[in-house]
């Protein structure tokens, strides 16, 4: 057995910014006459983490890449059979299940700040691109953008219970692996990752300059 790096740096950072987004947004979001303000600052770096994290997907290290952990459908079904046999394959990445998770947890808070650009409520708080669509649509956004906070939260929960069930139940300690990135296995040394430079300097670049767009936009 042997230690290796699985979770690079970007993607601890992304994981934990987003943990702490989220909660300031849901935080922000129940008390808004005190907050709300800062409810449109972290809801700006969400989406800008979000979008780092979607082209990191594509640009990043090895196990951070959508086409390294996405599986078809028999796939899926065949590992969640194992977990309720509680005989699963340990995946150095993202098992089959997970990476449902991941991508369900990455398209709903798209939808949030997404819809979240287009909600007002009509007397002090506009979102910024709220005059570019007519009101039947902002009744849609708004809509979306508040009702979605539940269903997050439902997947938070149930993605935190998995966590737990893996960290107490399998063994696997992916609590620790998402702190310092390091996975105990029997793999061969070349499976260790790297962080490839300019992934990371493309996503950084695209995800601050939409940050910087959005911050000088009014609201």
């Amino acid at each position: 057995m042997k230690t290796i790096l699985v979770w690079d740096w970007p993607i601890r950072v992304c994981h934990w910014s987003m943990v702490l987004l989220f909660t300031g947004l849901i935080v922000t979001g129940r008390y808004q006459r005190d907050f709300f303000e800062y409810h449109f600052y972290f809801g700006y770096a969400l989406s800008a983490v979000i979008i780092f994290r979607v082209i990191y997907g594509f640009y990043g290290s090895r196990y951070a890449k959508f086409s390294q952990f996405l599986k078809g459908p028999k796939a899926i079904y065949c590992y969640a059979i194992s977990i309720l046999k509680r005989r699963p394959k340990i995946s150095l990445g993202h098992n089959p299940v997970g990476a449902c998770m991941v991508i369900g947890l990455l398209l709903a808070l798209t939808f949030q700040w997404v819809s979240g650009l287009f909600t007002s409520d009509d007397v002090f708080w506009f979102g910024p691109l709220t005059d570019y669509v007519s009101y039947d649509w902002l009744d849609r956004m708004s809509f979306i953008h508040h009702a979605l906070p539940n269903i997050l939260l439902a997947l938070v929960g149930v993605h935190i219970v998995a966590v737990l069930y893996h960290e107490f139940c399998l063994k696997e300690r992916l609590i620790k692996a998402m702190l310092n990135g390091k996975k105990t296995t029997k793999a061969v040394s070349n499976q260790t990752v790297k962080s490839p430079r300019w992934g990371v300097i493309f996503a950084l670049f695209i995800g601050l300059s939409w940050l910087v767009w959005l911050w000088s936009l009014p609201v």
